[in-house]
């Protein structure tokens, strides 16, 4: 087989992402199997037409998500490489990345393709503004942070009025992410759903709803005067105005990341999210 072509993308901002990028570009080269068509580490390029069969996201989960919107609809599956905190989405520490370059080398990997959502912003004092995202999108409580009125529709059908500040729509990778820390549910990233999770309802009987990904959400804020604004995976911020109506979609195509060896969701919940650790001090099942 011709080798394997790889590109690394990164965060060149940031003087540790740099450190890992020349560790993994080292590596790389060092591997007969692989050809490096390239090095990224700016902000803005077009990677639309990435050169490459797998792209080596060098970063935190952040980076990743820019990426995202920057591959726009033509991505090339990835490997995130972590040079961030948590991790979640760029998974692999550089030394188990560095370990497992034979399964890369030997093409021991899967795709798995994620959901993404398409985010639509229409406004009736303005152009119809449209997004990409991977995880979720959130309108909220602007400054000065009064609750919100946001009504759901689904399909066309009235749902409900959340009061509060704020309400989240996240995609199944999102649910690990702002929507798992307002108590909404864990989903499978091979999931094909919606989670809808309220920010500090103002009621006691607004819970989280999971609905099918093929379905159509809009999101209207309510009460003039009461500044809300729209946020994007946590990256990109939209001022909603009065009569402004956000609509969400699933996202065409999805977005491929590439899995080796040994991969498992719940693994990495348990590594990275603490999940169904025991307290300190309970000395876990009984026996």
């Amino acid at each position: 087989m011709p080798p394997l072509r790889l590109m690394i993308l990164g965060n060149g901002s940031r003087e540790e992402a740099r450190a890992y990028v020349d560790r993994v570009a080292e590596a790389v080269r060092a591997v007969a199997d692989f050809e490096l068509t390239g090095v990224d580490l700016s902000a803005g390029s077009d990677l639309s037409d990435c050169p490459a069969d797998v792209a080596l996201v060098v970063g935190g989960d952040g980076t990743v998500l820019h990426t995202v919107r920057r591959m726009d609809d033509r991505p090339t599956p990835i490997i995130g490489v972590n040079a961030g905190r948590l991790g979640f989405l760029a998974d692999l520490t550089v030394e188990t990345f560095l370990e497992r370059l034979p399964d890369l080398a030997a093409r021991r990997y899967t795709v798995e393709n994620l959901m993404t959502m398409s985010v639509t912003v229409a406004s009736p004092k303005g152009p119809t503004r449209v997004f990409r995202a991977l995880n979720d999108a959130v309108v909220r409580a602007a400054p000065f942070f009064k609750i919100v009125e946001i009504g759901l529709s689904i399909d066309g059908e009235s749902v409900m009025s959340y009061r509060g500040d704020g309400l989240i729509v996240a995609t199944p990778v999102g649910s690990t992410a702002h929507s798992l820390s307002a108590g909404g549910p864990i989903l499978p990233p091979s999931a094909h759903m919606f989670v809808v999770t309220p920010l500090c309802a103002h009621a006691l009987t607004q819970r989280p709803l999971v609905d099918a990904g093929h379905k159509t959400y809009e999101l209207t804020p309510r009460g003039g005067g009461i500044a809300t604004i729209l946020v994007v995976d946590g990256q990109i911020q939209v001022p909603l105005q009065e009569g402004d109506r956000v609509t969400i979609r699933r996202g065409d195509p999805p977005f491929p990341i590439v899995r080796l060896p040994g991969h498992s969701f719940y693994r990495t919940l348990r590594d990275k999210l603490g999940w169904g650790a025991y307290p300190a001090g309970d000395r876990g099942p009984r026996t």
